[in-house]
């Protein structure tokens, strides 16, 4: 499917941040999907990404969480430091408002079904996306990659805030959440956690993992890419989105 791409600048408290899109050629309204991205910034690899929502019939936005530092700041993948230190920089209610703000363009967007509005995130995006699908009106359901954050990481202080705990009982559309089971800051004992949390919540979640998959890999341009499970969960996130947006 052909798709067109562009950016639209929304304003968030005294300042701007760019949404990059991808969006099918023609006319009619279609769903949704936002995607957010790694520690890394907007890069080439996330707007790749939403050009295959796009691809698939979605109006995909990117939002630029890293706007506060610069715009469209990209880190290399290598920069750990770099990046870590633009995550810590935002807040919660940072990412809030961030995500708001891109719900609402997209409800004044032509072209976007405005009652079907998914998001997706990788990493730290991955955190965002249930951050958006507890706490965001407007969001009708979201996938996770790997998200680090909802819970704290192994080797966190004791008294670490449970982002999970503390949000979950906002949580009232459906989630997927995919994860490597090689992931050294989100190993399995903590997946284990956020399952049994959202299942005794009563919340409609389904979690898929992969043995030999470790911390990032869905991106194809990153050392720890593993094509088995990258080509397993993307079909599954498509099944999941048609089924949930309509």
């Amino acid at each position: 499917m052909a798709t067109t791409s562009g950016v639209v600048d929304v304003k968030v408290g005294d300042g701007e941040m760019a949404i990059f899109t991808d969006a099918p050629e023609g006319s009619g309204n279609r769903p949704a999907v936002i995607v957010i991205q790694e520690i890394f910034g907007v890069n080439d690899h996330m707007k790749d990404v939403a050009s295959r929502f796009a691809a698939e019939g979605y109006f995909a936005a990117a939002p630029d969480m890293f706007h506060r530092a610069g715009r469209n700041v990209t880190v290399p993948f290598e920069d750990t430091q770099t990046a870590f230190g633009l995550r810590g920089a935002l807040s919660n209610d940072d990412i809030l408002a961030d995500l708001n703000a891109t719900v609402d363009c997209l409800k004044n967007t032509p072209g976007v079904d405005a009652d079907n509005i998914g998001i997706v995130g990788f990493c730290f995006g991955g955190m965002v996306s249930y951050l958006a699908a507890a706490s965001v009106p407007g969001i009708k359901a979201a996938a996770i990659f790997y998200g680090g954050g909802m819970l704290p990481r192994p080797d966190a202080p004791a008294d670490a805030p449970r982002l999970l705990d503390q949000t979950v009982d906002g949580l009232n559309v459906p989630l997927i959440g995919f994860w490597g089971n090689d992931d050294g800051g989100i190993p399995p004992a903590v997946v284990d956690q956020i399952e049994a949390t959202l299942n005794a919540k009563g919340k409609n979640s389904v979690h898929h993992r992969y043995d030999g998959a470790g911390h990032g890999f869905f991106c194809e341009v990153r050392g720890s890419y593993n094509e088995a499970a990258a080509k397993d969960a993307w079909p599954k996130t498509l099944d999941f989105f048609r089924s949930n947006l309509k």
